[in-house]
């Protein structure tokens, strides 16, 4: 099942982990739910890295220049859609833990 919406959103659902769809990132890509959020933790370690070697310059740019800030969008978005389909009930929202 495919549902495609402009920028963050569920491209496909995985019927054997429907807490873990592939997610549509626009300008970037698709990526599993559970992937952009690894990459969203790994991306903080790093920014606290540079906070304490003082690479502010890497840091300003983390937080406002990098996709930090679409990767998060992307994982809050997919989990509002994930609740949306799982409240419709039906085969669909089978398997959709409750937030």
């Amino acid at each position: 099942m495919r549902i495609i919406d402009i920028n963050e959103s569920i491209y496909e659902m995985d019927p054997n982990d429907p807490n873990n769809p592939e997610v549509l990132i626009q300008g970037y890509g698709r990526l599993k739910l559970k992937q952009i959020e690894q990459k969203v933790q790994d991306m903080f370690l790093s920014l606290a890295d540079s906070a304490n070697n003082g690479n502010w310059e890497n840091v300003s740019h983390g937080l406002n220049k990098g996709t930090l800030a679409a990767f998060i969008q992307a994982i809050t978005d997919t989990h509002e859609q994930l609740e949306q389909i799982r409240k419709r009930g039906g085969k669909n929202s089978r398997g959709i833990n409750k937030r």
